[in-house]
């Protein structure tokens, strides 16, 4: 845990991750203290950056039936030029939500949300495997799912 973070910020990011439209009033309250240092503690963690944004969490059965998949990419070189490249690219693609450098059999593991089968295999045709460098693809598709917290577990 990053020492610069006592347990009044750790509470004031835990409760934000709950709810991130809690007032100062409401923080304070939560935290037992008063509202002016608890608006000056959240300032700073916002200025510091431990609190990138405020966002709205959307059911997404509710919105669209998406195909969600999980492809794994082997590159065919791993020179740091290749792996930018790689990463500036789908960082660019609409359909990716998360891209994750990992360890192992595969070198990246995307995680994708496309309208549904035709849509994830014109993705993987025509964007994907266009690429320069990747050298194959495993897909994962997302039949149900159990959990999704998106919150960090932070200690008090």
């Amino acid at each position: 845990m990053n020492p610069q973070l006592d347990p009044t910020d750790l509470g004031i990011l835990n409760l934000l991750q709950e709810n991130g439209r809690l007032t100062n009033k409401e923080l304070a309250y939560n935290l037992n203290r008063t509202i002016s240092p608890i608006f000056d503690r959240r300032k700073r963690l916002e200025e510091m950056g431990y609190i990138k944004k405020y966002v709205a969490l959307l059911d997404r059965e509710k919105i669209t039936n998406s195909l969600v998949a999980f492809p794994h990419i082997v590159l065919t070189s791993h020179g740091e030029d290749a792996l930018a490249s790689f990463q500036r690219n789908v960082a660019g693609f609409p359909e990716v939500l998360e891209c994750y450098h990992i360890t192992g059999e595969y070198d990246f593991m995307l995680k994708i949300m496309i309208p549904d089968m035709p849509a994830y295999n014109a993705f993987l045709r025509q964007k994907i495997s266009t690429m320069e460098n990747v050298g194959n693809v495993h897909s994962s598709l997302v039949i149900s799912q159990t959990k999704a917290e998106i919150g960090l577990p932070l200690l008090v």
